[in-house]
């Protein structure tokens, strides 16, 4: 079998990136009717479907999406979109009061917890939603942690968004949505 490895030239001139346009139908005519005829080119074509055809039943397979993917996509798009109707949360400066949209809260509330996170190797963040009122973080934790990580979480992030947002820091719900396997 050739090697394929670099794009190098038939005896006839041609590519191996050439070739790899006929194999997927996206060559100008000319090459394909050059190819028609051409010994090296069919040689050449020959081993190039023999060493595709793998893929090309592979990719023929209908791959489901994890399970609760499309739910946690939702949900993201629920939580940086949700609030709307809230109330901003409203934080009293010298002259005056800074307004912070609900949306702006979710997504300082999504900041933190990463930051917090980070801190914690085998714990993910699978979503957050909510308004200025009130978030709910769902978190991915790996097995055999303990469950009394996601109060230890809870705790650090309600403490740092009220020294962000004072008195106006949303209530803070963290849950473990899902485990996973060990690493």
């Amino acid at each position: 079998m050739a090697d394929h490895s670099a794009d190098w030239a038939l005896p006839c001139g041609r590519t191996e990136a050439e070739l790899l346009d006929v194999l997927t139908d996206s060559a100008p005519p000319e090459l394909a009717e050059h190819v028609r005829t051409c010994p090296h080119c069919q040689a050449e074509l020959a081993e190039l479907k023999a060493v595709w055809a793998p893929v090309r039943r592979t990719a023929q397979i209908p791959v489901e999406p994890p399970h609760g993917l499309v739910e946690r996509a939702l949900m993201t798009v629920r939580g940086v979109r949700g609030g709307l109707g809230a109330s901003p949360v409203e934080l009293a400066q010298e002259g005056g009061a800074l307004r912070i949209h609900p949306q702006a809260v979710v997504l300082l509330t999504r900041q933190l917890c990463a930051e917090i996170l980070a801190r914690h190797p085998g714990v993910h963040l699978r979503g957050c939603v909510g308004d200025a009122d009130e978030v709910q973080v769902d978190l991915a934790v790996r097995y055999l942690l303990p469950a009394s990580l996601a109060e230890r979480i809870q705790q650090d992030l309600a403490a740092d968004l009220r020294d962000v947002l004072g008195a106006g820091a949303p209530t803070v719900w963290v849950r473990i949505a899902d485990v996973e396997p060990p690493g």
